[in-house]
């Protein structure tokens, strides 16, 4: 697992912990420098296990944020999303020659990124190459 696809794993599996969505997770992440510390501790954090990681998560974040979530609303997808992100962030960083932690951003930040985290829309259920063309269309204002 490289370090975007972890990163990626974190961001859906602690938002099926706390019942968000993966956008809202990617800006508390962002915000509290979580991501930072990810992409700096992954060889001591990658190998984890997932509830050890979401224990982590929650003590470095140490806020009432994972105990807000109902179990009703915790959705199934947070895996396919974690398989797919990375493949979409590859595509963003070669089509705009930008790393992969920004196109990550880039991604998240989009209103594509937060269609692609409500299971309402059904895009967990599309290809990584149709979800990066719609983010395509939107940089573009197509």
């Amino acid at each position: 697992m490289n370090i975007i696809s972890f990163i990626t794993f974190c961001i859906e599996q602690y938002a099926k912990h706390t019942g968000k969505t993966g956008d809202v997770v990617y800006q508390l992440f962002k915000r509290e420098k979580l991501i930072e510390l990810l992409e700096n501790d992954y060889d001591d954090l990658h190998g984890m296990g997932t509830e050890y990681l979401m224990q982590f998560i929650d003590e470095y974040l140490d806020n009432e944020f994972s105990k807000q979530y109902d179990n009703n609303l915790i959705s199934d997808h947070s895996n396919i999303r974690s398989i797919i992100v990375p493949n979409i962030v590859n595509m963003v960083s070669k089509k705009y020659h930008i790393t992969e932690i920004e196109a990550m951003d880039k991604f998240y930040t989009s209103a594509t990124g937060g269609s692609f985290a409500d299971d309402e829309t059904g895009l967990y259920g599309q290809s990584a190459l149709f979800v990066f063309g719609l983010f395509c269309e939107e940089q573009e204002g197509i």
